[in-house]
Protein backbone atom coordinates (compact mmCIF):
# COMPACT_ATOMS: atom_id res chain seq x y z
CA UNK A 1 0.00 0.00 0.00
CA UNK A 2 1.07 3.16 -0.76
CA UNK A 3 1.87 6.50 1.05
CA UNK A 4 -1.42 7.96 -0.85
CA UNK A 5 -3.43 4.72 -0.13
CA UNK A 6 -2.68 5.36 3.69
CA UNK A 7 -3.77 8.97 3.64
CA UNK A 8 -6.98 8.12 1.86
CA UNK A 9 -7.69 5.55 4.56
CA UNK A 10 -6.68 8.47 7.27
CA UNK A 11 -9.29 10.17 5.71
CA UNK A 12 -12.00 7.80 5.45
CA UNK A 13 -11.38 6.99 9.27
CA UNK A 14 -11.33 10.63 10.49
CA UNK A 15 -15.54 10.55 11.37
CA UNK A 16 -14.70 7.67 13.68
CA UNK A 17 -11.11 9.05 15.24
CA UNK A 18 -13.35 11.75 16.57
CA UNK A 19 -16.12 9.54 18.10
CA UNK A 20 -13.67 7.13 19.67
CA UNK A 21 -11.67 9.99 21.14
CA UNK A 22 -14.44 11.33 23.15
CA UNK A 23 -15.03 7.70 24.03
CA UNK A 24 -11.53 6.92 25.33
CA UNK A 25 -11.14 4.52 22.05
CA UNK A 26 -7.45 5.61 21.30
CA UNK A 27 -6.37 1.98 21.44
CA UNK A 28 -9.23 0.97 19.57
CA UNK A 29 -8.73 3.16 16.55
CA UNK A 30 -5.19 2.28 15.99
CA UNK A 31 -6.09 -1.39 16.17
CA UNK A 32 -8.99 -0.44 13.75
CA UNK A 33 -6.49 1.53 11.37
CA UNK A 34 -4.03 -1.46 11.58
CA UNK A 35 -6.40 -4.15 10.30
CA UNK A 36 -7.95 -1.85 7.03
CA UNK A 37 -4.48 -1.17 5.82
CA UNK A 38 -3.80 -4.93 6.53
CA UNK A 39 -6.47 -6.06 5.73
CA UNK A 40 -6.66 -3.69 2.15
CA UNK A 41 -2.89 -4.77 0.90
CA UNK A 42 -3.64 -7.71 -1.49
CA UNK A 43 -5.74 -5.04 -3.34
CA UNK A 44 -2.76 -3.40 -4.30
CA UNK A 45 -2.02 -6.75 -6.26
CA UNK A 46 -5.45 -7.08 -7.63
CA UNK A 47 -4.41 -4.78 -11.25
CA UNK A 48 -0.75 -4.95 -11.17
CA UNK A 49 2.01 -6.79 -13.69
CA UNK A 50 4.94 -8.16 -12.74
CA UNK A 51 7.90 -8.19 -14.81
CA UNK A 52 10.08 -11.86 -15.70
CA UNK A 53 12.57 -12.96 -18.01
CA UNK A 54 12.38 -9.91 -20.03
CA UNK A 55 14.41 -7.87 -21.99
CA UNK A 56 13.86 -4.10 -22.58
CA UNK A 57 15.63 -1.88 -24.82
CA UNK A 58 15.60 1.82 -24.90
CA UNK A 59 18.09 4.37 -27.21
CA UNK A 60 17.15 8.13 -26.95
CA UNK A 61 18.67 10.67 -29.05
CA UNK A 62 19.45 14.53 -27.66
CA UNK A 63 16.60 15.81 -29.02
CA UNK A 64 14.26 13.24 -26.65
CA UNK A 65 13.25 10.98 -29.67
CA UNK A 66 13.03 7.20 -27.99
CA UNK A 67 12.47 3.91 -29.18
CA UNK A 68 11.31 1.47 -26.65
CA UNK A 69 11.03 -2.24 -26.48
CA UNK A 70 10.03 -4.79 -23.89
CA UNK A 71 9.80 -8.63 -24.94
CA UNK A 72 9.32 -11.22 -22.41
CA UNK A 73 6.89 -12.06 -19.41
CA UNK A 74 4.19 -10.62 -17.12
CA UNK A 75 2.94 -12.13 -14.28
CA UNK A 76 -0.51 -11.15 -12.68
CA UNK A 77 -0.44 -11.99 -9.12
CA UNK A 78 -4.13 -12.36 -8.69
CA UNK A 79 -4.01 -15.03 -10.89
CA UNK A 80 -1.64 -17.10 -10.08
CA UNK A 81 -2.29 -16.79 -6.39
CA UNK A 82 -5.56 -17.99 -7.14
CA UNK A 83 -4.23 -20.98 -8.99
CA UNK A 84 -1.95 -21.96 -6.25
CA UNK A 85 -4.95 -22.29 -3.44
CA UNK A 86 -7.78 -23.43 -5.00
CA UNK A 87 -10.00 -20.34 -4.71
CA UNK A 88 -9.87 -19.44 -8.83
CA UNK A 89 -11.34 -22.25 -10.79
CA UNK A 90 -10.86 -22.75 -14.62
CA UNK A 91 -14.16 -20.65 -15.44
CA UNK A 92 -12.85 -18.05 -12.96
CA UNK A 93 -9.62 -18.23 -14.73
CA UNK A 94 -10.81 -17.49 -18.00
CA UNK A 95 -12.73 -14.75 -17.29
CA UNK A 96 -9.97 -13.28 -15.32
CA UNK A 97 -7.50 -13.64 -18.12
CA UNK A 98 -10.18 -12.39 -20.66
CA UNK A 99 -10.16 -8.87 -18.71
CA UNK A 100 -5.91 -9.02 -18.73
CA UNK A 101 -5.80 -9.06 -22.07
CA UNK A 102 -8.62 -6.60 -23.10
CA UNK A 103 -7.08 -4.61 -20.26
CA UNK A 104 -3.08 -4.84 -22.04
CA UNK A 105 -4.51 -4.71 -25.80
CA UNK A 106 -5.95 -0.69 -24.91
CA UNK A 107 -2.07 0.30 -25.68
CA UNK A 108 -1.46 0.39 -29.33
CA UNK A 109 2.11 -0.75 -28.30
CA UNK A 110 1.86 -4.49 -27.69
CA UNK A 111 2.46 -6.02 -31.00
CA UNK A 112 2.03 -9.58 -29.57
CA UNK A 113 -0.10 -10.70 -26.59
CA UNK A 114 -0.38 -14.42 -25.48
CA UNK A 115 -1.68 -16.13 -22.05
CA UNK A 116 1.08 -19.09 -21.42
CA UNK A 117 -1.05 -20.26 -18.41
CA UNK A 118 -0.58 -20.08 -14.18
CA UNK A 119 -1.08 -16.23 -14.75
CA UNK A 120 1.72 -15.64 -17.02
CA UNK A 121 1.18 -13.70 -20.25
CA UNK A 122 4.08 -13.23 -23.31
CA UNK A 123 4.05 -10.06 -24.70
CA UNK A 124 6.01 -7.97 -27.19
CA UNK A 125 5.44 -4.07 -26.80
CA UNK A 126 6.94 -1.45 -28.86
CA UNK A 127 6.69 2.28 -28.52
CA UNK A 128 8.14 5.33 -30.56
CA UNK A 129 7.78 9.23 -28.98
CA UNK A 130 9.39 11.84 -27.84
CA UNK A 131 10.05 12.42 -24.27
CA UNK A 132 10.50 15.86 -24.15
CA UNK A 133 7.62 16.57 -25.54
CA UNK A 134 5.35 13.54 -23.38
CA UNK A 135 6.77 15.05 -19.89
CA UNK A 136 6.66 11.40 -18.84
CA UNK A 137 5.84 8.05 -19.80
CA UNK A 138 4.97 4.59 -17.67
CA UNK A 139 5.31 1.39 -18.90
CA UNK A 140 3.14 -1.03 -17.92
CA UNK A 141 0.48 1.18 -16.30
CA UNK A 142 0.86 3.61 -13.18
CA UNK A 143 0.20 1.02 -10.45
CA UNK A 144 2.72 -1.13 -12.07
CA UNK A 145 5.65 1.07 -12.89
CA UNK A 146 8.18 -1.49 -14.68
CA UNK A 147 9.56 1.33 -16.41
CA UNK A 148 9.15 4.75 -16.34
CA UNK A 149 10.36 8.18 -17.79
CA UNK A 150 10.68 11.78 -16.70
CA UNK A 151 11.78 15.26 -18.25
CA UNK A 152 12.17 17.73 -16.26
CA UNK A 153 12.50 21.56 -18.00
CA UNK A 154 14.34 22.94 -15.21
CA UNK A 155 17.35 21.09 -15.87
CA UNK A 156 16.97 19.62 -19.15
CA UNK A 157 17.36 16.13 -18.22
CA UNK A 158 15.78 13.30 -18.18
CA UNK A 159 15.21 10.45 -15.42
CA UNK A 160 14.87 6.77 -16.31
CA UNK A 161 14.25 4.55 -13.57
CA UNK A 162 12.77 0.60 -13.25
CA UNK A 163 9.95 -0.22 -11.02
CA UNK A 164 10.44 -2.09 -7.67
CA UNK A 165 8.45 -4.45 -5.44
CA UNK A 166 7.98 -2.96 -1.91
CA UNK A 167 9.51 -5.15 0.88
CA UNK A 168 6.43 -5.91 2.40
CA UNK A 169 5.46 -7.91 -0.93
CA UNK A 170 8.45 -9.86 -1.68
CA UNK A 171 7.64 -12.46 1.09
CA UNK A 172 4.32 -12.99 -0.70
CA UNK A 173 5.42 -13.04 -4.55
CA UNK A 174 8.52 -15.13 -3.64
CA UNK A 175 5.82 -18.01 -1.82
CA UNK A 176 4.36 -17.36 -5.18
CA UNK A 177 7.55 -18.86 -6.65
CA UNK A 178 8.19 -15.19 -8.58
CA UNK A 179 11.47 -14.30 -9.18
CA UNK A 180 12.21 -11.02 -10.92
CA UNK A 181 14.98 -11.46 -13.52
CA UNK A 182 15.82 -9.48 -16.74
CA UNK A 183 17.95 -7.57 -18.53
CA UNK A 184 18.00 -3.77 -19.01
CA UNK A 185 19.82 -2.05 -22.28
CA UNK A 186 19.92 2.16 -22.40
CA UNK A 187 21.91 3.97 -25.58
CA UNK A 188 21.80 7.48 -25.52
CA UNK A 189 23.59 10.17 -27.60
CA UNK A 190 23.36 12.68 -25.30
CA UNK A 191 25.51 12.93 -21.68
CA UNK A 192 25.03 11.21 -18.74
CA UNK A 193 24.64 13.09 -15.56
CA UNK A 194 23.98 9.81 -12.91
CA UNK A 195 23.72 6.05 -13.08
CA UNK A 196 23.89 2.76 -11.14
CA UNK A 197 24.71 0.46 -13.95
CA UNK A 198 26.11 -2.51 -13.96
CA UNK A 199 28.00 -2.19 -17.05
CA UNK A 200 28.82 1.47 -19.00
CA UNK A 201 30.32 2.01 -21.86
CA UNK A 202 30.70 4.40 -24.75
CA UNK A 203 30.58 2.91 -28.71
CA UNK A 204 30.85 4.76 -31.54
CA UNK A 205 29.61 8.22 -29.68
CA UNK A 206 26.66 6.47 -27.98
CA UNK A 207 26.92 5.97 -24.20
CA UNK A 208 25.48 2.69 -23.36
CA UNK A 209 24.38 1.26 -19.76
CA UNK A 210 23.34 -2.41 -19.37
CA UNK A 211 21.68 -4.03 -16.06
CA UNK A 212 21.37 -7.76 -15.18
CA UNK A 213 18.38 -8.01 -13.05
CA UNK A 214 18.99 -11.13 -11.06
CA UNK A 215 15.93 -10.98 -8.16
CA UNK A 216 13.64 -8.96 -6.82
CA UNK A 217 16.08 -7.60 -4.46
CA UNK A 218 18.40 -5.91 -6.86
CA UNK A 219 18.80 -2.56 -6.51
CA UNK A 220 16.23 -0.12 -8.54
CA UNK A 221 18.02 0.94 -12.10
CA UNK A 222 18.26 4.24 -12.39
CA UNK A 223 19.81 7.23 -14.83
CA UNK A 224 20.06 10.71 -15.50
CA UNK A 225 20.60 11.94 -19.20
CA UNK A 226 21.56 15.29 -20.13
Amino acid sequence: MNDRQSKLISTWLTPFCRDLSSLGGKVALRRLRSFLLALLMPVVLVGCYLPEAFTIDLSMERNGDYRLSYRGLLVQPTITEGLLDGTLDADAEKEKVSVVLADLKRDSGVRQLTYNGRGVFNIVYERRSNIMRDKSFVFVRRNSRILEMFFYTDSNTVEIRGGFVPDRYEERLTALGYQMTGKIEVRTSAGIRSHNADEFTKVGGQNRLRWEIKSITDPVPNVIIG
